[in-house]
């Protein structure tokens, strides 16, 4: 197909590709009418504390910090283990949360080769969520020595209740954007796929296609206000004949 029948289809079955556009932006906005923003805080915990000598200079033993980056996937399973998150809601009861909806919430990372801890939880209130992750590292702190008889973690970075963040998961303008781009490429898609099944003869292309035979000529498409000028055009025509008819047959 050139580029002008590609125009033609477009322009014929314009109302396909509106309605396609017009579903998929009804879509998007009913998806978007249901969004809950969601606020993400974190704690950042670190393990191994360096001892400080005599002369108030802080020695860290090599040996001590491989074996805490071993403990580190040990630790991880601990903090959303019940015993800590029952702590958690006991110390918090007016977030009536169970420990159970706790730990769902908790998330646990790490950077390889390094002995921070990140926990963090998303919340659609951030100041739950900051609640949440500075108890769990609290607790998490205070019940290690009993659990590991170790007491080697401490806070490296708290998160602060009296932030107000973005939400995290506000993808509304993607939404809108991804529906215009599927709607277009659906509304053309369908355009095209109609114009393929559509087999009826519409140009002297097809009628050549169809019985094999070379057009020898077209009849262009006439307006209807053409047709009423030349009606008009041929009955003055008339009157003019008729008109010089009778004044001959007066001489």
């Amino acid at each position: 197909m050139e580029l002008k029948e590609y125009l033609s289809v477009i322009k014929k079955r314009w109302w396909v590709l509106g309605l396609a556009l017009l579903l998929c932006l009804a879509a998007a906005i009913a998806y978007n009418s249901k969004y809950q923003p969601m606020y993400k805080a974190s704690v950042d915990l670190i393990v191994n504390e360096p001892s400080i000598t005599s002369t108030g200079q802080a020695q860290v033993d090599s040996n001590s910090i491989e074996a805490n980056l071993k403990l580190i996937n040990t630790y991880k399973k601990i903090i959303t283990s019940d015993s800590i998150t029952k702590l958690v809601v006991e110390r918090h009861p007016e977030l009536n949360l169970t420990s159970t909806q706790v730990g769902n919430k908790l998330m646990i990372d790490s950077t390889q080769n390094t002995q921070v801890i990140n926990v963090s939880v998303e919340d659609s209130s951030y100041e739950t969520a900051a609640t949440i992750a500075n108890s769990t590292g609290n607790v998490f702190i205070s019940q290690i020595p009993e659990i590991m008889q170790v007491n080697n973690v401490s806070v490296l970075n708290a998160a602060d209740p009296n932030l107000s963040p973005d939400p995290v998961n506000d993808h509304r303008q993607m939404v809108i954007a991804l529906a215009l781009v599927v709607g277009l490429v659906l509304g053309l898609g369908i355009m095209f796929l109609l114009e393929y099944l559509d087999d009826s003869v519409k140009t002297e292309f097809d009628v050549e296609n169809a019985i094999g035979l070379p057009v020898l000529a077209k009849v262009d498409r006439i307006a209807k206000s053409d047709l009423k000028n030349q009606a008009s055009t041929y009955s003055g025509q008339q009157e003019d004949t008729a008109v010089l008819r009778t004044a001959n047959e007066q001489r």
